[in-house]
């Protein structure tokens, strides 16, 4: 029988060492003894196999469970240690050999840096440099490291240690709005807080990090793409975290997802958020709320243009950009070919595609042209760089039978959806530009035919609807009337799209009040589903629907489906419509939301009310 030895190791282990939460280094030593009596050739196997390369284990069902620390050389939230950081970190289960950049984090700054090596299931930290005297530190294993299987820590580990007498004793709860993305793709952000003020000129570490032009008095604001914060700590799987050990002052609060790890904020690649500032910290107890976005402010660029047809002309822009910024002008984009200036005659974009498709008549074969646009802007409203909006294309007749054929490439709602909100439009999305006058559709409501209204949003996008519109309890039906392929003189209908309607029992509407909310203040319900995974059960977000306040705070949302919500409200200060996550140039603070520790469950009916469902929710400050 082949047995495999991690196995027979990883199980003995266990049986002996995991059924408890922690373990001391003491606890090991006697461990390894009582081992050694009772199993005499497990010795011998470790060291046969400990020149072996470290894989994860065939064979078995997939190990899915995160790493843990078992043990610590460094006893938690002790004081006078030696300023010469050495320490070994214990874990329930063999880690990657080769920690990568950013799996431990130290608070404050030191002047070296640390070095991480890992040995099995056990991780060295330690720096050549020696730690200042007298300072509270935070040392933070985030979720970099991983198993053999690539699973990632749970959540991080935080270890609070002082080289003096005593610990600072201050300490921050904070919660990142996760977007369901990163959650997924187990990536969670880091909180950094940067010192403000008189007192930066007192911290050594900021030396190389300083403007030359800038005196002591000058330098007050950090500079957080060039420095390193002084306190750092990443959030666990949820948005949650709480930071050790701080000293009172005021900061700047930024949370932003560190994809490099090098504890500065890479705006042009990551997202991130700024909270209400100056935080000032003292024993007041307070939680900081962020929201991640995009904060770089840097102009669009007109990146290239392709060929998609003979008509069809694809712009590829640096961001996605507002059509409606593009297009209120057609004399905005245009191509020139010697004295001559040819406009679009339309336009679109592809669903999830950040490039605009513009048409084009009468282009000439083998004919090069310079494409140029005035102006466009992003939903953020940054603008396009007038020096970087142009790009030649040297034009290339396609036979007509090379072109991709059009086909419906999305349909909303999908094939087979069931309880569908009514009175909301089928949405087709085409591939290549259409035409309403060449296509005939067909709607069946519960099987009876009905009238068909067609309206073109763009040149590849159609909405059908009926009239009157569908209700609830209803199946609908929509079909393509096209000629027979065999007899055109006869006609044969392609079904397109078939789903059905919420039931009239299961629709709800809920009215509330948002403490501390006014006209500003914007409410947003997502949906919670749930699918299976294997044996357990994992919560999504589906849709969203927002609702503005009046004065009072008041709210109403109407043709909902009863279900499970998650609730979040916040003030919409500069009045775009959605939650805005601050600003680097010129630095400015997010916008204030709360969201609800519990998810809102809504039953059916019109009479539902949020303070009956939600007791004692948060006020929006």
């Amino acid at each position: 029988m082949r047995v495999d030895i991690h196995t027979f190791i990883s199980k003995i282990f266990k049986k002996h060492v995991y059924a408890e939460k922690s373990i001391s280094f003491r606890k090991l030593s006697t461990l390894n003894s009582q081992l050694s009596t009772k199993y005499p050739y497990l010795l011998l196997i470790l060291i046969l196999t400990s020149c072996a390369t470290v894989i994860a284990p065939s064979g078995g069902p997939e190990d899915k469970l995160p790493p843990r620390v078992s043990g610590t050389t460094l006893a938690p939230n002790s004081i006078n240690q030696s300023v010469n950081l050495d320490l070994t970190l214990q874990f329930d289960e063999w880690i990657i050999q080769k920690p990568p950049s950013g799996a431990a984090v130290i608070s404050p700054p030191i002047i070296g840096r640390l070095r991480l090596k890992a040995d099995g299931d056990k991780l060295r930290i330690y720096s050549t440099e020696p730690l200042d005297t007298s300072t509270t530190y935070a040392l933070t294993i985030t979720n970099a490291i991983k198993d053999l299987r690539n699973n990632p820590l749970e959540k991080p580990f935080q270890i609070l240690f002082s080289t003096g007498s005593y610990l600072d004793s201050l300490k921050t709860d904070f919660f990142v709005l996760l977007q369901d993305s990163l959650t997924k793709k187990k990536k969670f952000p880091v909180v950094a807080f940067y010192p403000i003020g008189k007192v930066r000129a007192n911290k050594s570490y900021l030396e190389k990090f300083r403007d030359s032009t800038l005196t002591a008095e000058a330098d007050t604001v950090p500079n957080i793409t060039k420095e390193i914060p002084q306190y750092i700590a990443q959030t666990d799987s949820l948005g949650n975290a709480t930071l050790q050990g701080m000293q009172a002052g005021s900061y700047l609060a930024v949370s932003f997802l560190d994809e490099n790890n090098n504890q500065r904020l890479d705006m042009e690649s990551e997202i991130a958020g700024i909270a209400a500032f100056p935080f000032k910290l003292n024993d007041e107890k307070k939680k900081l709320n962020f929201s991640l976005g995009d904060l770089d402010t840097s102009s669009i660029n007109l990146d290239a243009i392709s060929q998609r047809g003979n008509k069809e002309i694809e712009f590829s822009f640096s961001r996605r950009i507002v059509l409606d910024s593009l297009f209120t002008q057609k004399s905005n984009c245009f191509f020139t070919i010697a004295k001559d200036t040819l406009f679009p005659f339309g336009f679109y974009t592809e669903p999830n595609s950040k490039n605009a498709v513009l048409l084009f008549d009468n282009l000439k074969n083998d004919s090069l042209y310079t494409a140029r646009c005035l102006y466009a802007r992003d939903s953020l409203g940054r603008g396009l760089d007038s020096a970087r909006a142009s790009s030649k294309l040297k034009f290339k007749k396609i036979p007509e039978n090379e072109i991709t054929p059009i086909n419906v490439s999305k349909i909303e709602p999908s094939r087979g959806a069931e309880e569908v909100l009514p009175n909301l439009p089928i949405k087709l999305f085409y591939n290549r530009p259409v035409s309403t006058d060449t296509l005939k559709f067909r709607l069946y409501i519960n099987e009876d035919s009905v009238n068909v209204e067609v309206k073109q949003t763009d040149a590849v996008s159609l909405e059908i609807s009926s009239n009157p519109m569908w209700g609830t309890d209803a199946k609908i039906r929509l079909v393509l009337v096209e000629k027979d392929s065999i007899l055109d003189t006869l006609f044969r209908e392609k079904n397109l799209v078939q789903f059905t309607t919420i039931s009239k029992l299961k629709l709800a509407l809920l009215k509330g009040e948002i403490p501390g909310g006014n006209a500003s203040t914007i409410v947003v319900l997502q949906e919670v589903t749930s699918r299976k995974v294997g044996k357990s059960s994992v919560k999504t977000l589906g849709n969203e629907w927002s609702a503005k306040c009046d004065k009072s705070g008041h709210f109403e949302f109407k043709g909902l489906s009863k279900g499970i919500y998650r609730l979040m409200y916040f003030k919409d200060l500069n009045g775009d419509g959605r939650l805005t996550s601050g600003s680097i140039y010129p630095l400015r603070a997010g916008e204030p939301w709360v969201m609800p520790e519990e998810d809102l469950i809504l039953p059916q009916g019109d009479d539902n009310f949020l303070k009956e469902l939600m007791r004692d929710l948060p006020e929006l400050r």
